[in-house]
């Protein structure tokens, strides 16, 4: 399922550029210019004619020179040992293209590498990402000698969300990958649609839409999920008006397996959800509004009443109206 996906949506300029937004320290993102972005063919052969395929290469402008990104993904489910010498081939193989095309430069000044490893495994990475620390110990005198490079790892089932920048579509990735139910899927749809509100690169979106496909398929219970619709706000508001019918069940379950701290959880994930369905339709001002009038509803009912007024106003104003109408009249205590 990954790699096609993955190579599509890193084909895209946005999604490399936020890629080293985030993989970057402050004096590399100082001294790349983002705007400056060129993608190059992947596939390389080497001298004796052995063919090697990396997954994506792209060049940046650095220093008033070039950077080399080389990305490779690795999608296997534990990490791989071989790791650091697949990208010392790589840009061996790299160097080598780069010097048939009469573009390599003199030595000295040949442009730099930045290997890096998008991991999305189960299990945490454990795989040595420095070519030295392959090689046995040797004494001084040898260890100059020694092949030496480091790729960068960004490990998506391990990083912090809060680590990373809002509105940067790595946080998307990151967020997809840890998704773990159709609720938590939906929650990150709802904020790249926000995202992606600016025009994005033709066919970005849809790349994140196709891939919400796949998981949300993945997840779904029998008759749970709904087809999503063709475009991102489509998918995203399938997903939250779904989602948003489920509180009698989750109440149902809570009550059953006896976990308060778990439905009250799922309560104040709901009344959040209506907020972000309402903003999705309304605008923020609208998505506040409805946040402050389910402040203190903790009525299963109330809220699945709400979720159909926020699928069926016509606009914000009918909506919040019709909401704090209903609150006020049916107003009991909380269960």
């Amino acid at each position: 399922m990954h790699d096609p996906i993955y190579r599509r949506l890193f084909g895209y300029r946005r999604m490399v550029a936020d890629l080293l937004r985030v993989v970057g320290d402050a004096e590399l993102l100082q001294e790349v210019d983002l705007e400056e972005l060129d993608k190059l063919p992947a596939d390389y052969v080497g001298d004796s004619g052995q063919q090697r395929r990396g997954d994506t290469v792209w060049r940046v402008s650095y220093r008033g020179g070039s950077l080399y990104l080389l990305i490779l993904l690795e999608f296997q489910s534990t990490s791989d040992s071989l790791m650091a010498l697949r990208n010392l081939e790589y840009t061996t193989l790299l160097y080598r293209e780069l010097e048939r095309r009469d573009e390599l430069g003199t030595p000295g000044a040949w442009p730099p590498v930045l290997p890096v490893v998008l991991y999305n495994g189960e299990t945490r990475w454990t795989a040595e990402l420095e070519m030295r620390e392959l090689i046995a110990p040797v004494p001084n005198l040898l260890a100059p000698c020694q092949p030496s490079q480091r790729s960068v790892l960004l490990d998506e089932r391990r990083v912090a969300m809060d680590d990373l920048p809002l509105g940067n579509l790595i946080r998307a990735l990151v967020g997809f990958e840890q998704s773990r139910s159709p609720n938590e899927l939906a929650q990150v749809a709802v904020a790249l649609n926000d995202w992606l509100r600016e025009p994005p690169e033709p066919g970005l979106a849809n790349v994140f839409v196709d891939w919400m496909h796949q998981i949300a398929a993945r997840m779904a219970r029998a008759g749970e999920l709904a087809p999503l619709g063709r475009n991102l706000e489509e998918a995203a508001m399938t997903l939250v008006e779904r989602v948003a019918q489920w509180p009698e069940q989750w109440r149902r379950e809570g009550v059953a397996q006896g976990r308060r701290e778990e439905a009250a959880d799922r309560l104040a994930w709901e009344r959040g959800m209506l907020s972000r369905q309402a903003t999705l339709r309304f605008g923020r001002r609208v998505g506040d509004h409805v946040r402050t009038l389910l402040d203190d509803t903790e009525d299963w009912d109330h809220l699945a009443k709400v979720a159909e007024l926020v699928i069926s106003a016509g606009s914000g104003r009918e909506l919040t109206d019709a909401v704090t109408a209903f609150l006020r009249t049916n107003h009991r205590p909380a269960n």
